[in-house]
Order: C-alpha cells, then structure tokens, then sequence
C-alpha cells in the first residue's frame, strides 16, 4: 500500500513539472509574439530576459501564496526545489554542444587563445577582485577563503544567458563569436576553481600538489577527451549517409553521453570535452550529410530554443524563491551591498579586460575600445552561479547563514545581470554604432539594396504592362515597395547604409538610379573596401563548394580541403593565399615519395600505385571545385552590376585577381588531362555519375511533390539512390579492360 501512494505521488510530482513547463513554453511564445507582432518591438526587451521576468513574477507570487489550491502551484514549488545537479545534467550539455558545433570554427580558431586569456588568467583576476571586495566591504567578518570560494561562484559568467544575449542584441560575428567562446570556457574553469576552494572550505585535506593535479586533470583531460570523443564521432557519422533520423538523434545522444562520462566516470572537465568536442565536428561539419544539414539545424534549433525558455524560467523560479527564502538573516543594508558588488564585478571585468588586452592583440584578436566595452558589459551571471550557489546551500558542512548571504548576493546579481545588462545591452550596442558595421560593409549593403530597387522597378514594370493587373490600387500597392522597407531598416537599425541608395521607386514608370561618390574616400578606405569585396567573394565561392558537395559533384575530403583553405584565405582577405594552400594539396605526401624510391616489392609497388592514383583523383577534383567555383562567381557581376558602382577600379583589381587563379586552374586542368588520361578520365565518369545520381535524387523528390509517387515508393527509390551516392563516395569506378 505504501508503495502504491509513494508510486502515485511520484507520478503527480511529475505530472505537475510537466503543466508548468508547458504553460511556461506557451506563455514564452505568446510574449514573443506580442512584442513582435502587435508592439512591433516598440520595446527593446531580449526574449530571455522577458521569459526570465515573467517566471520571476509568478515564482514570488506562489512564493507568498499561504494556500496551494492547483496543480500549477504545486509545478512552481516541485520546480523551484530542483536539485542542481538536474539542471547541469539536463539542460547544459545541449546548450554548450549547440554553441560550440554550431558556431564558427575557423572564426573561434583565430580566437582561441584570447578566449584562453579571458577564461583563465581572466577568471583568476575575478575571482582575486570579487573576493577582495567581499572580504573588506561586506560587514560579514569572512575570511579570504570565504571570499575566494564566493568569487569563484561570481566570475562563472553564464554561456546560455551570453548567447542568447547576443543573439538578440545583433553584435557583430567575430564579437559574439568571442564573447560566446569565452563564456564557455569560462565555465570550465570557474567549475574547477569553484570545487577546489568548496573543498578546502569544507576541510577535505588539500595541498599544492593535489591542486595543481587537479586543475592539469580538468584543464588538459577534459579538451582530451573531447578531442578523442570528436575525432570517433566524425568517422562513425562520415560512414553514415542520407540516415536524417540517426545522424539527428546522434548529435543528442552523444552531447549528454559525452557530458556524463567526462564528469562522473572520468572526473574531468565535462564543459570543456564538450567544447572541444563540439569545436571538432565543426571544423568536419560536413560528416553529416548533405541532405540532412538542413534539417540538422532546424532540430537543433527547436532544441536550444525550448530549452532556453525552460532555463530561464526555471532561473526565474530559482531567484525568486531564493530571494524569499533568505528574508530572515537579510537586511535592507544588504541590498546595498548587492548593488554595490554589481558595480564591483563590471569594475573587476573591466581591469581584467585592459590588464589582458596587450596580450590579447598579440594573439592576432585586434578589439576596439568599443569592442571592449560590449566585452564587460556582457558579463551576465545566469544558471551556472546559481548551480553553483545551491551546491553550497544544500552543504550542511558550511554555516547557514553563511549559505543564506551567499544565495542573497548571487541571485541578487544574476537578477540585475540579467535585467540591466540583458535589457540594455541591444541599446548600448546601437549607442556604439557596432551593430552598423564597418564604413565598407555599409557601402555593399547600399549598393544591395539599390539592387533589389532594381529588380523591383523591373517586375513592376512588367506587372503594368500585364492586362491581368488593370485593375490594382497602386496607391495601395505604393506602401508595399521598398522606400518603405528602407524607411523601416534605417528606424530599426538606426544606419545610414540606405541614404546612398537611389530615390525610392514611384508609380509613373520612371525611375533615376544614383551611383556613390568616392571623391572623399581615402586611400586607407579603399584598401578596406578592397578587403570587403574579397570577403564577399571568397564567401560565394564558399557557399558555391557547399552547392557542389549537395550536387554530387565533390566528395567530403574534397569540400574540407576547399573549405579550409577559403575560410584561411578570408581571414588574410587573399585569393592568392586561397590558391596557395590548394597547391600545398597537389604535392606529394612525404610517405608517397619515400615509397615510390622503394620499389623492390611488387606489393609495395601496388600500394603505391594505388596511393599516387588516389592522390592524382584528389587534385584534379580540387582543381575542377576551384575552377567551377571561380567560373560560377563571373555571374557575380553580370546578376549584380550595381558592385561596379562601388569603385570600378578596385572592381576591376579585384576581378583581373580572381581572373588569374582562374587561368592557373585552368592550365592544371589542361595538364592533368593530357597526362594523366586514366585518371582524369575515371574521375570525370565518378563526377558524372554522381551528378547524375543527385539529378535523379531531385527529379524523385519533384515526382513525390506533385502525388505521383506514394510515401513507400518515394522512400524506397531515395534508398537506393542513396546507397549507389554512398558507395561512389568511398568507392571506385570500375573502368574497362581496354581503359585500363
């Protein structure tokens, strides 16, 4: 009978969770669409922080209510007393995960080690400060390891709050890219310092050498594992193709499996085996199929984007139960002192910022004044202090009022963090001009826009000659052209990248088109906007490898190398650097060269064969991606003509440079072919069959589209294609006799 009532009450203790979470979700989307569709986001509040609001509104409310009559207090309450550690468990590994694979890697490449800098001397510094102030402001009488224990939980700046933040506040990609990476790894470390200083506190025997084993076992195992659990996953996941529902629940599965083993079975860092883990399969994105990266994505998006909602309101609920609960050993000086700490972290991420920023320009991370201002003030504490901060409240070792003031003065600054610094921070980002971009970036988002008024004058211009429209409201239709989007851009965006732009379109068929004056440009400007367009055109040949992986024409080893070499070339903005590192791919390994001086066994000869053969396949399918990809990008100028207008000549410049490694893959093209026949000619009938694969992939996918296929039928013949895909990808194509 017992355990019959002990089994139901489990059972509603769960059901209750599961209405709250739910009504927290709806509530969550029903806010959103408020203030994007009726308020027109009239008000600059970031969609977490208004999540984190409302959940801090109903958790004082249950809090204060004497009498629970619902099961959607009793949700509340099951929820505010949720172990930490459940909260660690269940939404972090997904969020890091997300961050780190789905981010840019060869953007966090470049900034790794002023991420390392942030994140480890960085959090030290912090720490240093945070408790220095506690010790000699707070009337408390703590001691210093009082003081470093409550600052290691402080300097833990919170990766799920930062990247929301950042998502909603529209910083500039290499910004949010290092504040991100930064908030991540700054997890890990403050994780470690946390534990240490928590287990001295507590008199668990503690010497210098087992704290520096500890942090070279969480700092170095962690990134180990990581590294080894990455580098199996990108095999496994390169063997599967076409798989949507295996390669998706994969990404999940092992996120959680990965964050588990590190932290219970290995004892290391789990936040940082995730990360480098997560930063390892993004440098090999393309492990995951072509036909499934899309569909990736969006699942890992709905993913994050519930399980935001779902940390921010259990954080809300947190706080405000905190907040309550600590009344009794708080008193009105202490809110004091919690606005005064608030001023002292910014002061502490201040100093830290300029105490690094030598080191951190010469790591190659150049950061306006500007950029560094974002930087502190994207310091927000979140979920991760207040995991931290309930670990120390559920310690019985440690006195409670001790715990009382230490849950007071975190949730107090993970509220005004997430308050002030999320609500403000959009505004304090347009106050800087950061989100306007540079001077350059503006001047080819002008000349887009001109484009697309255009390309609208165009079509309008055909809609009134069409008979089938004589009878359209064109005062009606007027509201709808694009002086009015552009009058909306520069309201939202506060720039001045439209006021270049031609007069808006009018009705009466005429239409005069402005081009930009460059009288006043300097010649610092011009080498910018040099660099701008190079960028621009290196990230279409990237996107144009992307098309010819999807179309069957390159295989994964060959879109990594073209991949790679791009993303390098766009942070030197060169096309000869671009060009270079290919080259670097068509010499011969050092194991190739030894072997074909060792030829006294035939069967090392066949290897080497074999090897040289592969090796030759591999160039000329380089050569062919970059030819086909700097061919593709001459219709760059003939669809867009206005980025003639910019400059002509630096066009001019930049076009003859790209026309000349073109010429250059061409005249390897040529040579490749006359001397090499066997190879050139099995890889032409690899690239025309899978080619010919894909287009029989799409003409399918268009069949099931108009019902002349049924769902059976349509999924079994995709398998096959599939299959025949996946075995051209690691295969070989068997030529004749005669051929060979």
């Amino acid at each position: 009978m017992n355990v019959t009532t002990t089994n139901d009450h489990e059972e509603e203790r769960i059901g209750v969770v599961i209405l709250f979470l739910s009504f927290s979700v709806l509530a969550a989307c029903l806010s959103k669409i408020i203030l994007s569709k009726i308020l027109k986001n009239r008000i600059t509040l970031p969609f977490t922080v208004t999540v984190l609001i409302l959940s801090f509104i109903i958790g004082l409310i249950v809090t204060h209510t004497k009498t629970i009559t619902n099961n959607f207090q009793r949700g509340e309450i099951q929820l505010s007393e949720i172990h930490p550690h459940l909260i660690y468990y269940i939404f972090l590994p997904l969020l890091i995960f997300d961050s780190s694979f789905n981010g840019h890697f060869y953007l966090v490449k470049h900034q790794l080690l002023s991420a390392v800098l942030l994140a480890g001397p960085g959090v030290l510094i912090s720490t240093v400060i945070i408790a220095a102030s506690s010790v000699y402001l707070f009337p408390y009488n703590w001691s210093w390891l009082t003081g470093l224990l409550f600052g290691s939980i402080l300097c833990a700046t919170d990766p799920i709050a930062v990247v929301a933040l950042l998502h909603d506040s529209g910083a500039s990609r290499s910004l949010a890219s290092l504040i991100d990476f930064e908030s991540l790894l700054n997890d890990g470390s403050a994780f470690v310092i946390f534990l240490i200083f928590k287990n001295i506190f507590v008199g668990e025997t503690y010497n210098a050498r087992l704290i520096i084993t500890d942090i070279l076992k969480f700092s170095i195992g962690g990134p180990v594992f990581g590294l080894i659990s990455g580098f199996i996953c990108v095999k496994i996941l390169n063997r599967i193709n076409g798989e949507l529902e295996v390669e998706v629940a994969l990404t999940f599965a092992i996120s959680y499996l990965i964050f588990f083993i590190a932290d219970v079975e290995l004892r290391v860092s789990a936040v940082l085996a995730l990360v480098t883990m997560g930063l390892y399969m993004a440098k090999h994105k393309y492990c995951i199929s072509s036909n499934v990266q899309i569909s990736l994505v969006s699942a890992w998006r709905m993913a994050t984007y519930l399980i935001n909602i779902m940390v921010f309101t259990v954080t809300g609920i947190i706080l405000a139960k905190s907040l309550v609960n600590t009344a009794t050993t708080i008193i009105a000086q202490d809110f004091v002192y919690s606005i005064v700490l608030y001023i002292v972290i910014h002061i502490g991420r201040a100093l830290t910022v300029i105490l690094l920023y030598p080191l951190i320009r010469r790591s190659g991370v150049h950061i306006s004044w500007k950029d560094g201002l974002v930087l502190i003030w994207s310091g927000l504490r979140g979920s991760m202090a207040l995991i931290l901060v309930l670990m120390v409240d559920l310690d019985t070792r440690i006195d409670s009022v001790t715990r009382n003031h230490f849950l007071f003065h975190v949730s107090m600054i993970a509220l005004l963090t997430l308050v002030i610094n999320g609500t403000t921070s959009r505004f304090f980002i347009h106050f800087l001009g950061l989100k306007q971009g540079a001077k350059e970036s503006q001047i080819v988002l002008s000349q887009a826009l001109e484009h697309m008024q255009r390309e609208t004058f165009s079509q309008l211009l055909q809609i009134k000659q069409d008979e089938k429209f004589a009878e359209v409201n064109w005062k009606v239709l007027d509201e709808y052209l694009p002086k009015k989007l552009l009058k909306e851009l520069n309201e939202e965006e506060n720039i001045s990248s439209t006021e270049e732009v031609s007069q808006p379109l009018n009705l009466n068929g005429n239409q005069q088109f402005k081009t930009i004056s460059m009288d006043n440009v300097n010649a610092v400007d011009r080498e910018n906007i040099r660099n701008e367009l190079v960028i621009r055109f290196l990230t279409a040949m990237s996107i144009d490898y992307e098309k010819q992986w999807y179309l069957g024409m390159i295989h994964r080893q060959t879109l990594d190398i073209l991949i790679k070499s791009v993303e390098q070339a766009k942070q030197k903005r060169s096309f000869e650097l671009h060009w270079q590192l290919l080259i670097e791919h068509f010499r011969l390994s050092f194991l190739l060269l030894n072997l074909m001086r060792f030829n006294y066994f035939d069967f090392i000869n066949k290897w080497t064969n074999r090897l040289l053969f592969d090796h030759i396949l591999l160039t000329i399918e380089l050569t062919l991606g970059f030819h086909s990809a700097e061919t593709r990008m001459d219709n760059i100028l003939v669809l867009f003509p206005e980025l003639i207008t910019i400059d002509e000549q630096i066009m001019n410049e930049v076009c003859h440079e790209a026309k000349q490694y073109q010429l250059n893959a061409a005249r390897v093209l040529h040579h490749l072919r006359k001397s090499y026949q066997l190879c050139w000619t099995a890889q032409m009938t690899k690239r025309c069959a899978q080619m010919l694969l894909k287009h029989q992939s799409i003409a399918i996918i268009h069949l099931y589209e108009t019902g002349i296929l049924d769902d059976n039928e349509y999924a079994h013949i995709c398998k096959l294609i599939e299959n025949k895909i996946f075995s051209l990808e690691y295969g070989k194509i068997q030529l004749s006799d005669d051929e060979k």
